[in-house]
């Protein structure tokens, strides 16, 4: 990541959101860093059903420490829409961990995607206006708001569901 001068681009649209979302999840490697966080209420507009980022992700979480950090509100739309990435979970489950916030309105979640060298961030669902950055000061600020997020989520959405 850049210090202070970092890239920054702006989205648009559906389809220019979303090819920049998939080119960042199937590029993930060694540099992408160990913890990767994504947040969304409930992952629609993340292509992690596309093949090309489930096998990314495969890679990246085989390198040891990997850790990807799911929070949302609507994982059973996630096991619906997305049966790709829900089958790909279930044997990386030592490397995914998923969270639901307790006490906050599903509405005030941001849909963001954060990792080590940069951000990207859906700002508008119904305009599809979002931003990309790698700068330093915008990172930790996004940083920081899921910091406040994580002590107010529970888990969610158990690999294997136990019953009588």
């Amino acid at each position: 990541m850049n210090d202070e001068a970092g890239q920054r681009r702006s989205v648009s649209s559906r389809s220019e959101f979303t090819a920049l979302a998939r080119e960042l999840l199937s590029s993930l490697d060694a540099s992408s860093g160990r913890d990767i966080t994504l947040v969304d209420v409930d992952f629609s507009p993340w292509p992690l059903d596309d093949v090309a980022v489930v096998d990314a992700l495969t890679r990246w979480t085989q390198l040891p420490g990997r850790r990807l950090r799911l929070v949302g509100s609507r994982f059973d739309l996630v096991e619906r829409q997305q049966p790709r990435f829900a089958a790909w979970r279930k044997p990386f489950a030592h490397a995914v961990e998923c969270l639901t916030p307790t006490d906050i309105d599903p509405c005030d979640m941001p849909a963001l995607l954060l990792f080590d060298d940069g951000y990207l961030e859906l700002l508008d669902r119904e305009r599809w206006h979002g931003r990309y950055g790698d700068e330093r000061r915008s990172w930790v600020l996004r940083r920081e708001r899921i910091d406040a997020l994580l002590p107010r989520c529970g888990p969610a959405w158990p690999v294997t569901v136990l019953g009588l």
